[in-house]
């Protein structure tokens, strides 16, 4: 009865494995002929349609696009560039799709290799958990740590914006005199973006705003919202950018002594589990030795 699980199991998950990867190459075919976009990545081409169906679900479907509009706001954070530009309903179908082919893969392996069908059952459920958590976290981290670029990066930039206004310039100038002077990072690219914004007619506070909400940082929050005010009630921009580089290099010296008295704390643990018995033994090692002697 167990051989015929096991046979069972094995003949499914193939069945499986074969049908993703028919479908990839089908894909690939359609591609080739000028159904699909070019250069289309096999991810994209397996996750294209669980991502169109969570895109046509979502319309009717409030509790699911209040859980895609997450992925929304964590794919603008990491600036759209995760899993080769993937969109929020493919991050989305991933966490499904991942897993599928996590079991696919591995039931019959543990089965090739002589575990029993419950040990490849298991082992099958302990990767759909991870592939499951994988887009999710791994998204995350890509957005916290873009963010954490911005928020490093800004300060050198409202410097150099704050120079072109003392000049003379106005904000959109003093914009692109950054874009033009720095190089390639995730200030650069919302900067570019909001130019961009703003040459298809949207109001340069409104695109400020824009990139507040996209980075969605209280450093970026703080400093654009402050910008796009300035415009609407035609205050002293270049005194916003002075004060706003201040605060940005203030709160990261902050930030930078709180980890340093972290340290200490976390330090203690490895210090007393490590050093300590080490130190105990080559005070006390010998009185033990001679006490034993006599």
């Amino acid at each position: 009865m167990e051989a015929d699980i096991d046979i069972l199991l094995a003949l499914s998950c193939a069945g499986v494995s074969a049908a993703a990867l028919a479908f990839i190459a089908a894909r690939g075919a359609i591609g080739a002929s000028g159904g699909v976009r070019d250069g289309v990545s096999p991810l994209h081409a397996v996750l294209s349609v669980p991502a169109l169906l969570v895109a046509r679900r979502r319309l009717s479907d409030q509790e699911l696009n209040r859980a895609v509009l997450k992925f929304d706001r964590l794919v603008a954070q990491a600036g759209g560039r995760f899993m080769d530009g993937a969109t929020a309903e493919e991050v989305f179908a991933a966490r499904f799709v991942f897993p599928a082919f996590g079991i696919a893969a591995v039931v019959p392996v543990c089965l090739a290799l002589g575990f029993s069908g419950f040990a490849a059952m298991l082992a099958a459920l302990g990767a759909a958990v991870l592939l499951y958590a994988y887009p999710e976290s791994s998204l995350k981290a890509a957005a916290e740590e873009r963010a954490r670029r911005f928020t490093h990066d800004l300060p050198g930039a409202l410097d150099v914006m704050r120079i072109v206004a003392e000049s003379g310039g106005d904000l959109l100038s003093a914009i692109r005199s950054v874009i033009d002077v720095t190089s390639q990072g995730p200030v650069r690219e919302e900067l570019s973006r909001a130019v961009a914004e703003v040459g298809i007619g949207t109001s340069l506070a409104q695109s400020l705003n824009n990139v507040a909400a996209r980075v969605n940082t209280n450093e970026a929050n703080a400093v654009f919202s402050t910008l796009a005010q300035s415009l609407e009630m035609g205050t002293s921009v270049s005194e916003n950018l002075k004060s706003a580089a201040q605060l940005i290099r203030h709160s990261a010296r902050v930030k930078a002594q709180a980890q340093a008295q972290k340290a200490v704390v976390n330090m203690s643990f490895p210090l007393l589990l490590l050093i300590l018995p080490g130190i105990f033994i080559v005070l006390f090692a010998p009185l033990v030795i001679q006490f034993f002697n006599k």
